[in-house]
């Protein structure tokens, strides 16, 4: 019985698995469909999930009515390397500043055409998303005279473990790339920082082009995004540092404290990490914060020591406002702060929450 009804399911399950492709594209369905396409929009190219196969995008690189396009969309067009070496030796997209080639079977060598390609060295944008690309590929990426125009990249969803990103961020070809998205590869953790701190710095990079600085602080989760920060030259310009509930250890506060670029700091909000004793008296002992007017400590693990130190540090004479509130200071840390003689400015109260 069982046997039987396989028989009878089985032409339908090949009819679901293999219909779900659309049927390929002829050459003459190609040229029909970016004619009416092109009479919209003669700069951008938009075919979504048709089954053009390496022929049918050769066909279409051959085209001369691509010669005004600017933008290329392929997505989910059933073809490979081939069908990207014909786009890459193609003599009618001198316009093309953007190609999108999502969800394709793309590898590494698909890559080294486009890589190499004299055709798209005006690319700004280089989506490939979903393919099989690895390490191999990103590095060629990586090492392209042709692709020095670059600003974006896409190869998030690829096969991608980690030299092949570090050799993107490294790139000293790659001077103008700005984003690069590599999510859902299998990344190595020393792969994933070096991209994290190129993520963060082109955030800085464009925090100080639209002043806006002082927001820096909510992007800088865990103690990696402090290192960076004060790594770059843009922290030695910050008035104001909100660094609340970013998952903060003593490390990132000791680093704060020691570091000269910080010596504008007007307010600093470190409430609501995991700051102990130990970094409310590196932060006591700081020769840097002497301007500090705000400090915001509360709800951390600060204990009785870490209040003895803030209490008696003549580093902060200038400071008006204090919050301490939710720590673990007790009779002996409270009395040290009331009884402070540089602490005498203070406006609000030391355990209040506003």
């Amino acid at each position: 019985m069982k046997l039987y009804s396989l028989k009878i399911l089985l032409p339908f399950l090949c009819f679901f698995v293999l219909g779900s492709a659309s049927p390929r594209m002829t050459g003459e369905e190609i040229g029909k469909y970016i004619q009416k396409k092109l009479k919209r929009n003669d700069q951008t190219l938009k075919i979504n999930a048709k089954n053009l196969g390496d022929e049918g995008v050769a066909y279409l690189a051959d085209s001369s009515l691509l010669k005004t396009v600017s933008t290329l969309i392929l997505y989910k067009g059933h073809f490979g390397d081939e069908g990207v070496r014909a786009l890459a030796e193609s003599k009618n997209l001198n316009q093309l500043t953007a190609l999108y080639l999502e969800n394709n079977n793309i590898t590494d060598l698909g890559v080294e055409h486009i890589s190499r390609s004299k055709a798209l060295s005006k690319l700004k944008v280089l989506n490939l998303y979903h393919n099989q690309i690895s390490d191999k590929g990103a590095g060629l990426i990586a090492d392209s005279d042709s692709l020095t125009q670059l600003r974006e990249l896409n190869l998030s969803y690829n096969q991608i473990n980690g030299p092949g990103a570090i050799q993107l961020i490294q790139s000293t070809k790659l001077s103008n790339l700005k984003k690069i998205e590599l999510g859902y590869n299998p990344i190595r953790k020393s792969a994933k920082d070096a991209w994290k701190r190129f993520q963060l710095m082109e955030w800085f990079k464009d925090l100080n082009r639209t002043n806006r600085l002082n927001e820096v602080g909510a992007g800088l989760i865990g103690d990696l995004g402090v290192e960076v920060l004060l790594q770059s030259s843009f922290a030695s310009k910050l008035e104001r540092l909100d660094l609340k509930n970013n998952d903060l250890t003593d490390a990132s506060v000791i680093a704060l404290s020691q570091s000269k670029k910080m010596k504008q700091l007007i307010s600093l909000n470190l409430s609501k990490n995991n700051i102990t004793d130990a970094g409310a008296k590196a932060l006591a002992e700081s020769s840097s914060l002497g301007k500090l007017k705000k400090l915001d400590l509360n709800f951390n693990r600060i204990g009785d020591e870490g209040a003895r130190a803030i209490a008696g540090s003549p580093n902060f004479i200038n400071l008006e406002s204090l919050k301490l509130g939710q720590n673990k200071i007790g009779t002996e840390g409270a009395q040290a702060l009331n009884e402070s003689k540089t602490l005498q400015n203070l406006v609000h109260p030391v355990f209040g929450f506003y």
